[in-house]
């Protein structure tokens, strides 16, 4: 196994993860790992310009929730009036669960 991912750190992950892995794939999974946090320590170690921003993505999202407007919703007798069974105020429909 890796020297800085040992068994017990790859068996805590996979319970985080709640994910089976079978101890046939143990140490291939601890290899993976630590070339993963290998890989994030070297892009750590870049140095970047201060005028260099944040990247969040290959698009430019808009937060697209549009304002809260009242406005006048269809007659609560008009719409009853399509119901087979009311008491006047809602509709009555056959129960789903006995």
């Amino acid at each position: 196994m890796s020297d800085s991912i040992d068994r017990k750190t790859v068996e805590q992950v996979a319970r985080l993860a709640k994910i089976h892995l079978p101890d046939d794939q143990l140490e291939t999974a601890a290899t993976q790992l630590a070339d993963i946090l290998e890989y994030v320590g070297q892009l750590e170690s870049v140095d970047l310009p201060d005028d260099v921003e944040p990247f969040f993505g290959a698009i430019e999202s808009v937060n697209a929730i549009r304002d809260d407007v009242v406005h006048p919703s269809v007659d609560r007798e008009l719409i009853l009036e399509n119901a087979p069974d009311t008491d006047g105020e809602f509709y009555f429909v056959p129960p789903v669960f006995k």
